[in-house]
């Protein structure tokens, strides 16, 4: 029910805002359910609106569910048909009324392969051979080309759908997509974009079905409107008749899916287009000062915002309520991680409800998995709410466990067939034959003997030459330890130079890549034998099958790990964020200054889910190999620490910042804010 003692006066405000759009930004933890339930109840009660005549958008069908769930719950036990739903069912709808989907079904992402995959065959000149290798290009394209048609149809910027595709494949884009649609139109077939799509097309050419959809309802009001793309803005600029009942909530702080399209810019255009009323949500319910202060000042570097000034409503927190820790290398920086979720663990009590929320968030998926394996080896229980595939069955952890497979048991037929070619050795699967039993020194021994038998055959003595060599590389890796031969492999054999071939010019894959080398680098330290770290495997693989399967971990375990974009409109009592560093925060090298804004609004909503504590973890590495913290630290570090622009390459560094990386690495140093600080 309407409660306008329940509201403080900037809710109070935007509740019973009358004529003429609105746009509300709501800070982290500002009450922006509660604010747009109140909103609901005070058009019905004090305005006389006619519930159905309401409709409530969001984007997720988890918050739309939420939302009608806690208007309920405060109902009472009257029922208002209020419309509550996400912009995809919203569009859905509106299609289906209007005649336009008929006999359409939902296209899965295996459909979209299949049909996107014969023209690919036809414009991309040597793919979708048999080979592994093709396979696995023509999977990289599929997805790459879905991606970027993905884009265009949610923000018409055919320039940007193109820059996700390799620059030898951007001349094939328009012709892919058109393709892509025919086929798709031809059987029947619809994808989440075309109810985009398709609802901006046919409110846009429909007069009649623009003005019904106009008059169906007198008021929309719209959740996490920071996250709505051009597509979506011109639908409902194209329902709004007018705007001067539409009520949009959101933070352009807290914008991160530029992957999929949204453009915090729509809020600008928003409140120009429609003359719309700005307000602002400023109290932080969920974070102590500390946090809400150190946030603030992080986020106040980005230059295309809304200012704000937020405060926090539970005043000063507990000491040190924000920390930041330096460790020189990932191993500390994991091991300090794991002794402090240990001992919060360790002082839960037994009752689930007096229990406190802990998290850690990580950047990358990558990045969550390595963390996660080194708590599965120290025994310390957690959970992961994404579903994820194990960083064990990625191409690369899997070629590398082929390597010193084969050199700590047996070079198997099956091991040698996965790395034959790489990198590339250009030895043919005939050469191992159609199933032989074979394998270690006779397997080399048959293979070079095939091609001494084959004289006319093209690079043979190279051919030969490259099996000697492969068997002389296992038979080093057998001397090695196991962390130097994982290097050994990346770098003598030639692996991390195939992997730059592979990407191309793909630099995103190729980062990503890079991360998993790095991890393999970092685990192999872990680990004495290949069977011990196997054993290892299999236990990590085990924790992720019983997750998967919706079994709960151990009694007492309350240790979340997950990526900051899964956390997103979650909250927790004290949070984690490991490798706050220079090329995981912002995320790669290079980028442009939109995509920084963008990469600080990521850190930003990792930083705003805390609630009692907040610890910022970075590695400051070696002499040799110097690593940077995170630009978006520069507010909260000392000024000899902070950094504008990022190194260019690990060589670039003064002799006295190495000398400070060193010194900071050996206190492991703790910067820490109290109620005193001057955040």
């Amino acid at each position: 029910m309407f409660d306008r003692n329940a509201l403080n006066e900037e809710q109070r405000e935007a509740v019973t805002h009358g004529e003429g759009a609105l746009l509300l930004l709501a800070g982290p933890g500002s009450g922006k359910t509660f604010t747009i339930t109140q909103r609901i109840f005070y058009l019905i009660q004090e305005c006389g609106i006619l519930p159905e005549n309401i409709l409530v958008v969001t984007f997720t069908k988890e918050a739309a569910l939420s939302m009608q769930r806690r208007f309920h719950e405060q109902s009472g036990r009257i029922v208002y048909p209020v419309n509550f739903g996400t912009f995809h069912s919203v569009f859905y709808r509106i299609l289906c009324d209007s005649h336009r989907t008929q006999s359409y079904k939902l296209i899965t992402e295996c459909q979209k392969r299949q049909l996107i995959d014969p023209v690919l065959r036809r414009l991309i000149p040597g793919r979708g051979t048999a080979e592994e290798e093709g396979r696995e290009s023509a999977a990289v394209d599929a997805a790459s080309f879905l991606s970027a048609i993905s884009l265009y149809k949610n923000t018409g910027e055919e320039a940007a759908a193109r820059e996700l595709l390799p620059p030898e494949r951007r001349s094939c884009f328009r012709a892919a997509m058109q393709f892509y649609e025919e086929e798709k139109k031809r059987r029947g077939l619809l994808d989440f974009d075309d109810m985009v799509y398709g609802c901006r097309n046919l409110l846009r050419d429909d007069g009649e079905a623009r003005k019904r959809w106009q008059n169906r309802f007198s008021h929309i009001l719209m959740d996490e409107f920071q996250d709505i793309n051009p597509m979506q803005y011109e639908v409902v600029r194209l329902m709004a008749q007018g705007g001067s009942r539409l009520f949009a909530v959101g933070d352009d702080d807290q914008s991160i899916y530029g992957f999929r399209g949204s453009r915090p810019a729509c809020l600008k255009r928003f409140e120009e287009d429609f003359g719309a009323k700005r307000l602002c949500l400023t109290v932080n319910y969920r974070s102590c000062k500390e946090i809400v202060e150190a946030s603030c000042r992080v986020i106040a570097g980005n230059r295309e915002r809304f200012k704000k000034e937020l405060r926090s409503a539970s005043g000063n927190g507990e000491p040190q309520a924000v920390k930041l820790t330096a460790c020189e290398e990932r191993e500390e920086e994991y091991e300090t991680l794991a002794c402090r979720l240990r001992d919060r663990l360790k002082a839960q009590p037994p009752d689930p409800d007096g229990r406190e929320t802990l998290a850690v968030l990580f950047r990358t998926n990558s990045h969550m998995q390595g963390f996660a394996a080194y708590l599965s080896r120290r025994e310390v229980p957690y959970h992961m709410k994404e579903r994820v595939r194990s960083i064990y069955g990625h191409f690369i952890v899997q070629d590398v466990f082929a390597y010193l497979q084969s050199a700590a048991f047996e070079a198997t037929r099956e091991r040698i067939l996965q790395i034959r070619n790489r990198p590339m050795r250009y030895i043919g699967r005939e050469a191992l034959g159609r199933g032989e039993r074979a394998a270690g020194p006779a397997l080399f021994q048959s293979m070079i003997a095939y091609y001494q038998s084959l004289e006319t055959i093209p690079h043979r003595r190279e051919r030969i030459c490259a099996i000697e060599r492969l068997e002389r590389d296992l038979q080093y890796l057998q001397r090695l330890p196991l962390y130097l031969g994982v290097q050994y492999i990346l770098k003598s054999v030639g692996y991390e130079a195939y992997l730059e071939e592979k990407a191309g010019p793909d630099g995103e894959r190729l980062k990503e890549w890079r991360e998993i080398c790095e991890w393999l680098k970092e685990e192999a330290k872990q680990y004495e034998t290949v069977s011990e770290w196997l054993k290892a495997k299999e236990i990590y693989e085990e924790k992720l099958r019983k997750m998967s399967g919706g079994r709960k971990e151990e009694e007492g375990a309350a240790v979340q790990l997950m990526t900051v974009h899964a956390s997103k409109g979650l909250e927790f009592d004290r949070v984690w964020i490991p490798d706050c560093n220079e090329k995981v925060f912002p995320h790669g090298s290079g980028i442009r200054a939109a995509d920084c804004e963008e990469e600080r609004r990521i850190f930003y909503v990792a930083m705003t889910r805390a609630k009692k504590s907040l610890e910022l973890l970075y590695l400051t590495g070696t002499r040799e190999r110097p690593r940077f913290p995170t630009r978006f630290l520069n507010p909260l570090l000392p000024k000899q620490n902070q950094r504008q622009d990022p190194p260019q390459s690990s060589s670039w560094i003064s002799s006295s910042n190495s000398q400070l990386s060193r010194n900071s690495s050996k206190a492991s140093a703790a910067f820490s804010y109290s109620s005193s600080s001057s955040i």
